[in-house]
């Protein structure tokens, strides 16, 4: 149960993150990568956001790009975080922005893709926060520009918080 504080409260989520993309044939992207994210507690307890993101890359893959074949590694970046909620019940709802920075560049054309989606413990496969500290946060979204524009996308974040907000 969320406690008042006069300040807020600091903590580091660690764990895994995974991501399917059903329109990519990249083997690359559908691993388990190690995530570590540092998040920030309201006073009260009940708002979370994601302060900090040590960015995920993957291996080099070959990717279709119109007629042509590129070699490509992906990296993800915390383009923003959004204030979301924390409820008593351990349920937990963030706004963020992920910017998908592809390392292959083309002049007059921005390969880059954002993607802006609620992590959230209510969709299928999330699991709210308990006493532990373990959570599962899931998202889903549509790339918005560059080489994924109009592809969906489905996170999921699972690990550990650490200190707990209650």
């Amino acid at each position: 149960m969320p406690k008042k504080s006069s300040r807020p409260l600091q903590a580091v989520f660690e764990g895994h993150c995974s991501l399917e993309i059903p329109d990519v044939d990249a083997a690359a992207l559908s691993k388990r990568y190690p995530l570590r994210s540092e998040i920030i507690f309201s006073p009260a307890r009940d708002a979370i956001t994601i302060a900090d993101f040590d960015p995920i890359t993957t291996p080099h893959y070959e990717t279709e790009l119109g007629p042509t074949t590129v070699t490509n590694a992906t990296t993800v970046h915390l383009q923003s975080s959004q204030s979301g909620d924390l409820s008593r019940d351990g349920h937990v709802s963030i706004p963020v922005v992920l910017r998908f920075d592809h390392s292959f560049d083309l002049p007059f054309y921005e390969e880059d893709s954002d993607l802006r989606l609620t992590l959230t413990t209510r969709g299928p496969g999330g699991a709210p926060l308990d006493a532990r500290g373990k959570v599962v946060l899931v998202g889903e979204g549509t790339f918005k520009g560059g080489a994924l524009a109009g592809k969906r996308c489905t996170l999921t974040y699972a690990g550990r918080v650490s200190p707990l907000p209650w």
